[in-house]
């Protein structure tokens, strides 16, 4: 940042804007229910700190420019493909725009979130659910989720608007609701995806429950196959049909969330070298790449913000 930045310090974000002046930003927001949409461009630098980040869950998406973010002892540098979420209960969080950034600042009241979580199967308690720090907005769930935002920050507020309608909000907000889970990973997205496809053959996920259960068994599709009763050939095109991805690229998934997990919460002695390996990554290399690629910064970082 060049020159003297506006900085400001607050006890939540949730507060960040009684500090906002018109001169300084320029913002326009939407709600729907439990969902506030904000459409904001800072004029000068902008430096924000907040204690915590409230009864909320935040997305921040630049929409022009980046932003850096910190947040649960993670850096996370955010642009259009790639936004940040801040976890409600999740501790500090500080920000860095530069001036002329252009962001969306999504805000989901904790309760909808919560109720929503508490749908999903599982045994799992919503307390106990934990958001990755980056949500891929380039494809998928989440270029699909910020443009329905884009859509909805151009509709007109105001009783004459269709928001203002509590048959179109209702259901409109439980939809942002659910996309927020679907697009952000997550330690339920395995009850998300078997939420999201309730036609799953039970053959699916029984090798889903297999692998998310014993991730560290040594597996190829002919075993999996085997043990399912059916063909790898009919394997590979049910996981390609009712989950998206091949039943080897699901179960790498897996470990890396769990090496993720660990990274986070080290032991006593951990390096990147030791997690990657514990959970079957025995390239460290190939590993340090698909983890960045898949959780927005490297390894190293993670595990040096967790000690």
């Amino acid at each position: 940042m060049i020159g003297r930045p506006w900085r400001i310090r607050a006890a939540s974000i949730d507060t960040v804007g009684q500090s906002a002046t018109t001169d300084r930003a320029r913002q326009r927001t939407v709600d729907v229910g439990p969902v506030k949409v904000s459409d904001i461009t800072v004029v000068p630098d902008l430096v924000v700190d907040c204690d915590e980040v409230g009864t909320g869950y935040y997305v921040h998406l630049p929409v022009v420019g980046r932003m850096e973010a910190r947040h649960r002892g993670a850096k996370l540098i955010a642009n259009r493909e790639l936004a940040a979420i801040y976890q409600a209960g999740g501790g500090s969080f500080s920000g860095q725009w530069a001036a002329g950034s252009r962001v969306l600042c999504v805000r989901l009241d904790g309760t909808a979130v919560g109720t929503a979580l508490a749908r999903l199967p599982g045994d799992q308690s919503v307390a106990g659910t934990t958001f990755e720090l980056a949500m891929d907005t380039s494809r998928g769930f989440g270029r699909t989720w910020v443009e329905q935002l884009l859509v909805l920050c151009r509709q007109p507020a105001g009783q004459d608007g269709l928001l203002a309608h509590p048959l179109v909000a209702r259901p409109l907000a439980e939809s942002l609701v659910n996309g927020f889970l679907l697009a952000a990973g997550n330690t339920r997205s395995a009850a998300l995806a078997a939420a999201a496809e309730p036609t799953r053959p039970a053959i699916i996920q029984k090798a889903i429950g297999l692998m998310e259960e014993e991730p560290l068994t040594p597996l190829n599709v002919a075993d999996l196959a085997d043990w399912c009763g059916v063909s790898p050939r009919a394997l590979q095109l049910g996981f390609q049909r009712h989950v998206g991805v091949p039943p080897m690229a699901y179960l790498r998934d897996v470990r890396l969330r769990r090496a993720d997990a660990d990274l986070r919460a080290p032991s006593p002695g951990d390096t990147v070298a030791s997690v990657a390996r514990r959970w079957g990554f025995a390239h460290l290399g190939r590993f340090a790449a698909t983890y960045e690629a898949r959780f927005g910064q490297p390894p190293g970082r993670t595990l040096r913000a967790a000690r």
